[in-house]
């Protein structure tokens, strides 16, 4: 891709408000239906993938994480999708949230922002913990559970670069970037804040996906804050890659 698609020398920094969406409103190539269906046909085959290696019609080789084939479906689309943006829509990447010219203060806000992503989480952890002690016998075994199924287990090195790296650089591109500004568009900034953030969460298919809802939230901020996808993106491989890291601590040593 061309760097003028990525840069932007001249931008000035965004804020929260109305004024600096309005240049990606008029920039934006597609609608939100048109945008919808681009989610969903990258959706549906990642699901009929699976289906797939669920019957026995394709093969994962041993030692390759089960998402492999989900990754390789989101990669293909996703190379499709910013082939279309730029060949058949002539529109910038930097539209997407693809751009470079504010990297800078994007690594500044996503390191102070990571610092009080982990805040967040241990103070709500601590809430969580002490809600499940004042009121269930087996509180303790409780948060034991949820704590198991929030992190990581897999400890291959292709398991830890599939969810610390591949997925939040796709999920980024496709729910942030490409769903982000026309949901905006259509229904304001945080009602699309908000409805976006549920719709990554259900995509995640876990019982309760609390840690997918907020870490929505969180990315989505970052996204309107910077109205770029460096500071998402490290913030998503940040929190990916904690989960990770804790996963295999608790498993080398035992820990639950």
């Amino acid at each position: 891709m061309a760097n003028k698609d990525l840069q932007q020398p001249d931008s000035a920094e965004i804020s929260i408000s109305a004024g600096p969406w309005a240049k990606f409103y008029a920039e934006y190539p597609i609608g939100f239906v048109q945008a919808i269906v681009w989610l969903a046909a990258s959706t549906g085959a990642q699901l009929g993938m699976a289906k797939l290696i669920k019957q026995g019609y394709v093969t994962i080789h041993d030692g390759l994480p089960e998402f492999s084939f989900q990754i390789l479906v989101m990669l293909g689309f996703t190379f499709v999708l910013l082939a279309y943006w730029k060949f058949v829509r002539k529109a910038q990447l930097r539209t997407l949230g693809l751009r470079i010219d504010r990297l800078a203060g994007d690594l500044k806000f996503a390191l102070v922002a990571a610092i009080a992503m982990g805040l967040l989480y241990l103070a709500l952890a601590g809430v969580y913990w002490t809600v499940l002690q004042v009121f269930f016998d087996d509180g303790q075994e409780m948060f034991r559970s949820h704590l198991r199924g929030a992190i990581f287990k897999d400890s291959s090195a292709l398991y830890f670069v599939g969810v610390v790296i591949f997925f939040p650089i796709l999920e980024e591109i496709w729910f942030r970037g490409l769903m982000y500004t026309p949901m905006r568009r259509e229904w304001g900034r945080w009602p699309a804040i908000l409805i976006l953030s549920v719709l990554f969460a259900a995509a995640h298919n876990v019982t309760f996906p609390i840690n997918q809802f907020l870490g929505g939230l969180i990315f989505v901020w970052a996204y309107e804050k910077r109205q770029s996808l460096v500071a998402p993106i490290l913030l998503h491989i940040a929190g990916n890659g904690s989960l990770a890291v804790i996963g295999w601590a608790i498993v080398k040593w035992q820990l639950l």
